[in-house]
C-alpha cells in the first residue's frame, strides 16, 4: 500500500537521543517495551493563526450632485438602521436649476412644434416642385436640432428631479458610521465621499497560512474565531489564489454572525482551521523515534525480538509524524521502550 506524503521535506528532530553503548544489552535479556499496532488513519488536521477582525462589508457615500451640506445627523460610531437619515443638503440651487430648466423646455416645446409644422408644410410643397431642395433640407435639419434640444431638456430636468429626490442622504444598511468628511455649511460636489458606513450584522477575519498548509484547505472549510466576545464557528468563504508579495503566505477569509452585535472591527482573533481530511496516513509518535549513525530509526518487534527499522517521516498538522517510507500497516511499532532496545533484543511486550 503506498501512503502520500503531507510534506516535502523531512522532518530534523533535535529531541531524538542516539543509542547509547549503555544500552546494548544482552540478547538474551528481555526488555520490557509496549508496541502499538500502525494502521492507516484519516487524518484532519488543525492549522491555528492569529486574524483580526473586520467588517465584512463597508459602503462609501456620495451624491451625484453639488450642495451645500445643510444638516449632519450622525456621528462617527453611531448605529444606524437601513433608511436612517444621514445628511440633509440644501436644496435652492438646485430647486432654481428646476425651474430654470422647466421655463427652458417650454420654450423648446413651441421651437419643435413650429419646426415640425415646418418642416411638414415644405416636404407637400416639395412634392409640388413649389420649393427648393434646400429649402426642405434646411427645414428638416431645424426640425431635427429642435427634437434634440427637447430630448436633453428632458433629460436635464428628470436628474434634477432625481437630485431633489437624493437631497436627503440615508443609509442602504444597518451599520455603523465609519469615517465621516462633511460637516454642516460645507459644500460638496458630485462623487465627492462623505461617509463611510460598516455593516453589523456580519464581520470577517482575515488570516494567512503557509503554502504547505494551502493543500489541504478548502471553501467550506470549517473553522473557530476565538475573540475576548467568545468563541465562534464560522467557516471559510474565500481563499487567496496568490500569494502575498511580502510573506509568501496565503490569506483565508472567514464570515462571523454578529447579531448579537459584540464583534467589534479591530479586534484580535484566535483561529483554528480544520484541514479537509487526509487519508491513509501512518501516525507515530515521537518517543519512538531514535537516532542510530546519523540517521532516523524505529525499532519493530518481530517474534519477541527487536528489528531496527530506517524512516523517512514529516512534521504534519499539530506536531504530528507522519511516516513517508520505512515502515507499513500492521507493523508492531515500539512506542514505549525505543530507546533501551538494540537490533535483535529479546522483548517483553505490553501490546497497546
Amino acid at each position: 500500500m503506498k501512503y502520500i506524503a503531507v510534506f516535502t521535506s523531512a522532518v530534523t528532530l533535535l529531541a531524538c537521543q542516539p543509542e547509547s553503548p549503555q544500552h546494548q544489552f544482552d540478547t538474551q535479556q528481555s526488555i520490557k517495551v509496549k508496541t502499538a499496532t500502525l494502521m492507516p488513519t484519516t487524518v484532519t488536521g488543525k492549522v491555528n493563526v492569529f486574524g483580526v477582525l473586520e467588517s465584512a462589508e463597508e459602503v462609501a457615500l456620495n451624491v451625484e450632485f453639488s450642495a451645500p451640506v445643510e444638516k449632519v445627523l450622525v456621528d462617527e460610531g453611531q448605529a444606524v438602521i437601513d433608511g436612517q437619515p444621514l445628511l440633509i443638503f440644501d436644496d435652492s440651487k438646485l430647486q432654481l436649476s428646476l425651474q430654470q430648466t422647466q421655463h427652458m423646455l417650454e420654450q423648446a416645446l413651441t421651437q419643435q412644434e413650429n419646426a415640425r409644422l415646418n418642416f411638414s408644410r415644405l416636404q407637400t410643397l416639395l412634392a409640388n416642385n413649389t420649393v427648393s431642395q434646400q429649402q426642405f433640407d434646411e427645414a428638416r435639419f431645424a426640425r431635427d436640432v429642435a427634437d434634440a434640444k427637447t430630448r436633453e431638456l428632458k433629460a436635464s430636468l428628470q436628474l434634477i428631479e432625481r437630485d431633489l429626490g437624493n437631497t436627503t442622504l440615508t443609509s442602504p444598511i444597518d451599520a455603523v458610521v465609519g469615517e465621516r468628511r462633511v460637516e454642516a455649511g460645507q459644500s460638496v460636489t458630485a462623487y465627492q465621499p462623505l461617509l463611510t458606513l460598516q455593516a453589523v450584522k456580519s464581520v470577517k477575519v482575515s488570516v494567512f497560512v503557509g503554502e504547505h498548509h494551502l493543500p489541504y484547505l478548502r471553501v467550506g472549510n470549517r473553522g473557530w474565531v476565538k475573540t475576548v466576545a467568545g468563541t465562534l464557528e464560522s467557516e471559510i468563504y474565500s481563499i487567496s489564489a496568490t500569494a502575498d508579495a511580502r510573506t509568501g503566505n496565503f490569506e483565508v477569509k472567514l464570515l462571523l454572525d454578529n447579531t448579537h452585535g459584540r464583534l467589534k472591527p479591530g479586534m484580535t482573533a484566535n483561529v483554528t482551521l480544520l484541514s479537509v481530511p487526509i487519508p491513509e496516513q501512518l501516525i507515530i509518535p515521537e518517543a519512538a523515534l531514535v537516532a542510530w549513525q546519523g540517521q532516523h530509526v524505529v525499532y519493530v518487534a518481530e517474534n519477541d525480538r527487536a528489528r531496527r527499522q530506517p524512516v523517512e517521516v514529516m512534521l504534519g498538522f499539530e506536531d504530528h509524524l507522519y511516516v513517508r517510507r520505512g515502515l507499513a500497516a500492521g507493523d508492531q511499532l515500539i512506542v514505549i521502550g525505543a530507546r533501551q532496545v538494540t537490533e535483535g533484543s529479546l522483548l517483553e511486550i505490553n501490546h497497546e
